[in-house]
């Protein structure tokens, strides 16, 4: 608790304890040695890398990572993620296909390799072959640059550079791109299958974040043995070893600045005795997100001079938000043929069609089609799960929840618990039309929604991957708040939003990037390389 911490003096405090945190915490205890505070609102830390479980223990979630690529032996991510963790989390290779793109039609099966992915589509739309060799090219050639320029953290005009071909054609989103290269409404369909991983249709999502992400994955799919929950207790005892520490269920109220300098956070702890207490280092970093770290944590009076850009951005950029439904399962899910795969389940091969039908199967009839469903199976990734489950992700607007926000966790009444279990009810009887018998093995089910999230992790909307990967936010010049430095000397941001992408290896790169800005050089590098 808050109360027992003996000191208030750190060297670098970090808000909040996702992917981001956990990189700095750890590289700058690890090899600057750092005593680190991690501040954590919810009283599980780990951010989206926590997990929970439910009925004693029989059944375990984890509530972000759903598998992570470039995870084989020698890849980059791999070789940050050991270093983080002090190679204590062990990674399992899923079965192979990994994924399952699953249309009215047509079911497209995802191997993790490169050439298989590119030949299996060809020989599906030969037709487009050449289409289909180029944008392999041109996926990695992206990628490369997109990285390369996330991680020097590089001017706008750098990354409009990337590539000048396209941006001379006029390509900048996913949509783009595609129409400029492919006939077929169907390949179109398969190529942008993975949508998910970022939350935005083709017509909104930039088109490097999109080959940076299909590249991610070239190798397949890799999942943390025993669960994501093992990345944060890997990296507390680093902390400790070096002095400091992690507190959970402690909010931070407001970053203290003096001179127009950051020097500490005022804090107060949600349980027990509601203790408010100060907390200093010279370094504040926020895993928090752009918009809750600019608008929330700055006292008034402090000038941020892109502070109403950057709300006009977060209005014209809303995030897509989602719910999932966790399930426990009386029988292995591998009776209906699953081996472990993701499956992303859509109403049709138009992503803009299904995205724009995201609320319809909340709104309308109890007959509503939900047009995109990602399915997970927790149980069939981890070889050290004791029992089986299930995950699934579908998309919807935070208005359909909004009513219910200010109202206590786990006490909103029963208009909320029938939205909820409208929810799950929604969602069975579309895996009972898919797989007839499925809901006769489901024993246990729980739903979250973005004021779930919302509640627990601060950002705006409950959106989970942080602000929109819109071309915009690669320009510098228009949307200067996603970079590692802020206005404020002495305040850093981290995860998503100062890296170049959401998920974990986003916020882990993201990470990476302001470990490399505190240190003023690259040395870290030959240690994760090494």
């Amino acid at each position: 608790m808050i109360k027992n911490l003996e000191t208030e003096h750190f060297d670098l405090i970090c808000i909040g304890s996702g992917m981001g945190s956990l990189t700095v915490a750890s590289l700058l205890a690890q090899h600057a040695d750092k005593k680190v505070l991690i501040l954590e609102k919810h009283f599980q830390p780990g951010g989206y890398t926590h997990s929970f479980q439910r009925k004693r223990g029989l059944y375990h979630w984890d509530v972000g990572i759903h598998y992570v690529g470039d995870m084989q032996e020698g890849g980059f991510c791999r070789q940050l993620m050991d270093t983080i963790t002090d190679r204590k989390v062990v990674w399992n290779k899923m079965s192979e296909p990994f994924e399952k793109f699953v249309y009215p039609k047509r079911t497209f099966d995802l191997y993790g390799d490169a050439k298989r992915f590119q030949s299996d589509l060809i020989s599906q739309f030969p037709d487009e072959e050449s289409s289909i060799h180029q944008y392999f090219e041109d996926i990695r050639k992206a990628s490369a640059l997109f990285g390369k320029s996330m991680m020097l953290k590089a001017s706008a005009p750098s990354l409009k550079a990337m590539n000048a071909q396209m941006i001379e054609k006029s390509i900048y989103t996913l949509k783009d791109y595609l129409d400029f290269h492919f006939k077929s409404i169907e390949l179109k369909g398969i190529l942008a299958s993975q949508w998910g991983d970022y939350g935005l249709p083709p017509s909104k999502c930039n088109f490097a974040t999109h080959a940076s992400l299909v590249v991610h994955y070239l190798n397949g799919g890799y999942y943390p043995v025993g669960g994501a929950g093992k990345i944060f207790d890997s990296v507390e005892p680093l902390l400790e070893a070096k002095g400091g520490a992690v507190l959970s269920s402690v909010e931070v109220l407001e970053i203290i600045i003096q001179d127009e300098k950051a020097i500490g956070v005022k804090t107060r702890a949600l349980r027990g005795e509601l203790l408010e207490r100060n907390f200093y280092a010279p370094i504040i970093v926020s895993g928090a997100g752009a918009l809750p770290t600019f608008t929330k944590f700055i006292p008034s009076g402090v000038n941020i001079p892109f502070l109403d850009q950057l709300k006009d951005f977060y209005k014209k950029q809303k995030m897509t938000t989602s719910v999932c439904v966790y399930m426990g399962l009386k029988e292995s899910p591998a009776k209906f043929g699953f081996r472990g795969e993701n499956h992303w389940v859509f109403a049709s091969n138009d992503h803009e069609e299904n995205f724009a039908g995201r609320n319809a199967w909340l709104q309308d009839g109890q007959n509503a089609e939900i047009k995109n469903l990602y399915m997970s199976f927790p149980s069939l990734k981890d070889p050290e799960a004791k029992s089986h489950t299930a995950d699934f992700i579908t998309f919807t607007d935070y208005e359909n929840f909004a009513k219910w926000k200010d109202l206590p966790w786990k006490k909103r009444g029963e208009d909320y618990a029938a939205l909820k279990a409208k929810i799950s009810d929604s969602v069975l009887r579309k895996l009972e039309q898919m797989y007839p018998g499925f809901s006769e093995i489901v024993d246990y089910i729980e739903v979250s929604t973005p004021i779930t999230n919302e509640h627990f992790t601060s950002h705006p909307d409950g959106a989970i991957y942080g602000l929109a990967c819109v071309p915009d936010r690669y320009d510098k010049e228009k949307s200067p708040w996603f970079e590692v430095k802020t206005p404020i000397e002495g305040l850093l941001l981290t995860g998503a939003d100062a890296g170049g992408s959401p998920g974990i290896a986003g916020a882990m790169m993201g990470g990476l990037a302001t470990v490399l800005i505190i240190q003023g050089n690259r040395e870290i590098l030959k240690k994760i390389l090494k």
